[in-house]
This record gives C-alpha cells, structure tokens and sequence, in this order.
C-alpha cells in the first residue's frame, strides 16, 4: 500500500474512533432504578393474568452435509486461482477452503489453462466426455459460441440468481436465449480506464482530471485540450518524444464512451454499425489525432520490435501523458511504473446523449460448469458454499476496496471505482467482440486507423462486406 494511502487510513480509523468516544458520552450505560421506599411500593393484584407467551422463532433448518467421497473438484482458470494467505480476504479463503474439503470430504485441485487454449480445451474435453475442470473460467466473448454448441451447462435450475450475492453485470453477460451460463460474485472487475501520469501532468500544468470527471467536464474535447498542451518534443530533435495520448483498442473504448457499439442485433439479425454517425464520429476523431501525432504511434516508433502492448510500455516510461486501455494493466504500473499515475473513467462523447461515463467491458470472466460434468448437482452444492459472502464483507461496505488498496495510488482512485459501480458505468462491447472471425478482420483496418494513409471512408469500405458477413455467419450458426 502506497504511503498516502496508510496515513489516509490512519486519519480515518481516528476519525471512526473520535465519533465513537462523542457518541458514547451522549449515552446511559445501564438503567438506574429510581428510590424508592416499601412504603411507596403498590401492592400487587391479587389474580395476574399470566401473560401470552412470546413467539418464539422457527428454530434453523439442519444444515446440509454432503459427503463426496474424496471426490476431486477442478477449478480452471489461466492465472492461479489457489487462494492465498497473507491478506484478511485471503486468509478467510485458505481457512474456508480447509474447513469446506474436510466438511465435505473433497479436494479442491486448481488447474492452469493458457489464455489462448481455453476454448480449444473447453470443447474438446466436454466432446471427448471427460471435461478438463468441474468450475471452468470463461470470457464473456467466448460463452456465447461454446453455449450455442451445447457445450455449457445451463446454471438457473443449479443456483438461485435472485440471491444478492450473484453479480447481476455477470448474469447478463451470460444469459442467452434465456439462459444462464456464467457466474460470479461481488463486483465485477474493472475494465475501459484511463489512466493518467501525474508527473506530467504537474510538470505541464495540466487541469486535475478527477476535478474534471467530478464536475461533469470529462468530455472529448476536454481531453483532446489536455492531450495537446502534453504532446511535444521535449529535447528539440524536431521529433515528438512525449505524448498526450495513448492505448489500446481506443477505436472500440471511443464509440462505447459515445454511446454506441460496433454491432447490434436488430430483428434477429446481425447489423455492422460502422456507417453510423456516432461510430463514424469516434473513428474519425481517432484517426485525426493519430495523424496529428497527439496519439502514440507504435508505426512511428524507433523499436527493434513492435509488441502489441508498446504503448503500455511507453506509458510507464514516463513519455504517455495518458493512457486508454483496461484496469488489468495497472498490476504492470505497479510494480515497474517510478512516475505517479491516477486514473479515471473514460471520456464522454459528444453523441452520448445520456450524458454517462460509459466503461467498455470486454474480455469479462466469470465461472461456469462445462457439460459432461458428472454429478452436476454436487459441483453446484460446493460452488454455493465457497461462493457464500464472509460476514466481515457483508458488515463493512467497503471490503470490495481490498484488492484495489495495492494497485491504485490514492484514494481519488477509489472513489473512482465506487461511482463507477454505483452508477453502472460498464457497457459491453456487444455481439462484435463475440465473433472471433470479425475482431481478426478488424485488426487490419485498427492499424489502417493508426497509419492514417486512407481514409476512414476507405478502411469502412474495404473492411465492412466481410465483417458483415462473418456476424451473419455467426448468427446463422447459433
């Protein structure tokens, strides 16, 4: 945890305990009878009318113990998901885990699965009638393919999705046709952030972006005035050595932050939105700041190698003034980032008529239990049981905070975050980043974007016959 961070906490543990010490002293302690003499005590009645008996309460029903019978349950993902100890969250964790495993008489076995395997892996186990995990981790693009080929279980009949500890951003993203096939708990993570390098920022004089974001002000333009004032050749070799903007898949953030989306489904059917005007607004707001060379061009770059996370990497060097891609990346700025960084919402854009910070989600993962998966019913009755809120989470309303304290660098961040969940700032990329054939189609007119040798009439036109064609594929196949 950053050093701000500790000394904020610190004040706000004096402040809880200042309240409680002027709270306590406007209280009684206990009830002092008042005095009295025998004189003064009246007689009882001679009958009493015995008084009704209280309603007692329903004792508990028995709790459930189920005995799986050594049975091993496999839980997948491609990061490791054993839970770990050192932190409150974690150690409850490590302590439910070998409560639950003796309880039950199970074992939790935690399998490793490449990012770019998983949907190989996925279908061909659950074809082969012996699925690779009993709880298998899914992206919110892949659920929609692997559940039309019936290759996911179907959860409403397993898990009651009224309960409030399933995240309702997670249950929508999974439910097709009426179905559900994805769960989680607690809040989803956060995805489309901008963050900003607050070195610079200072160094350049440049408006305070949460001041921004507070007051409504955080627009496009406003950004675009911010992204110039960055954006210079700091050393005089008539070259731009320090920019105001860069990122990742910014064309998909910019029309989400518009309020509008790369593909929609429209009585049934698939339609490119490419020629819309919002969308059409985002790409050429785009593209003319690359030509301008207020976005980092990873084409114009001196490298030996060009990796797709360049900007990343140029943003942590302390030569991006911001950066727009997915929260994820801040465990990178962390651990290597010596500049300062703060961040917040997207911009809005001047078609968003709503007005809203909209957060792209993509890529969002939650679990799921592959077909094939024997005993189902078991799988469902342990996955209830881990998943059950902790009572110290369910008493601070703050717990979700935790897993943020060692990211973030401020508490400006966090209250970021919590308006974010509190005005449901997330929108999904839609039907677009479902269809694989589609995304790679794109990558090619992302670059054309960057380059900025054709038009974005001409990137539309080259790209947008085939696009269309693989989303009515797609959908034609469901």
């Amino acid at each position: 945890m950053s050093r701000g961070l500790k000394k904020l906490l610190a004040l706000s543990l004096v402040t809880v305990m200042m309240v409680a010490v002027i709270a306590g002293c406007g209280q009684k302690t206990g009830t002092t009878p008042t005095d009295t003499t025998p004189d003064e005590v009246e007689p009882a009645p001679a009958e009493q009318t015995p008084s009704e008996p209280a309603d007692e309460e329903p004792e508990p029903e028995p709790e459930e113990i189920r005995d799986l019978g050594g049975r091993v349950i496999k839980v997948a993902a491609w990061w490791d998901l054993t839970p770990q100890g050192g932190t409150p969250s974690g150690d409850r964790q490590v302590a439910r885990r070998e409560e639950m495993e003796q309880k039950y008489n199970f074992k939790f076995e935690y399998v490793n699965v490449p990012w770019d395997q998983t949907v190989e892996t996925y279908s061909s186990s659950v074809m082969a009638g012996d699925p690779f995990a009993d709880i298998a981790t899914l992206e919110d693009n892949w659920v929609i393919g692997l559940a039309n080929s019936g290759f996911v279980t179907e959860l409403d009949s397993l898990f009651d999705f009224t309960d409030e500890k399933w995240d309702q951003v997670t249950k929508s993203l999974s439910t097709i046709n009426g179905k559900t096939y994805g769960m989680g708990t607690g809040k989803w993570w956060p995805r489309g952030i901008v963050f900003y390098n607050k070195n610079i920022f200072e160094r350049e004089g440049l408006e305070n972006p949460y001041e921004l974001m507070k007051n409504g002000q955080w627009t496009w333009e406003k950004l675009e005035e911010i992204a110039r004032k960055a954006t210079k050749d700091t050393n005089n070799d008539g070259k731009i050595d320090q920019w105001g903007l860069g990122g990742m898949d910014i064309d998909y953030s910019l029309v989400i932050s518009n309020g509008s989306e790369f593909a929609s489904i429209v009585d049934g059917k698939a339609k490119l939105n490419f020629r819309e005007p919002a969308v059409l607004e985002a790409f050429n707001f785009y593209q003319r700041l690359c030509k301008e060379g207020i976005i980092f061009n990873k084409f114009n770059y001196e490298a030996e190698e060009i990796p797709w996370d360049l900007a990343a990497n140029v943003f942590k060097e302390g030569k991006i003034a911001m950066f727009w891609y997915q929260y994820w990346k801040i465990d990178d700025f962390r651990d290597n980032m010596a500049d300062d960084y703060g961040l917040v919402l997207p911009p809005i854009g001047p078609s968003n008529t709503e007005k809203k910070y909209y957060c792209m989600i993509s890529g969002h993962n939650f679990q799921t239990i592959p077909k094939n998966v024997k005993n189902v019913e078991d799988i469902a009755f342990i996955w209830n049981k881990w998943t059950e809120p902790f009572p110290e989470d369910l008493e601070d309303p703050d717990a979700w905070m935790e897993p943020h304290m060692n990211n973030v660098r401020d508490q400006e961040s966090l209250e970021v975050l919590k308006y974010m969940y509190d005005n449901n700032c997330g929108k999904h990329v839609g039907l677009f980043g479902a269809v694989r054939p589609a995304v790679e189609l794109w990558w090619g007119g992302q670059d054309d974007l960057l380059k900025g040798e054709k038009t974005v009439a001409q990137i539309i036109d080259e790209k947008y016959d085939a696009i269309q064609a693989a989303l009515d594929d797609f959908l034609a196949n469901k």
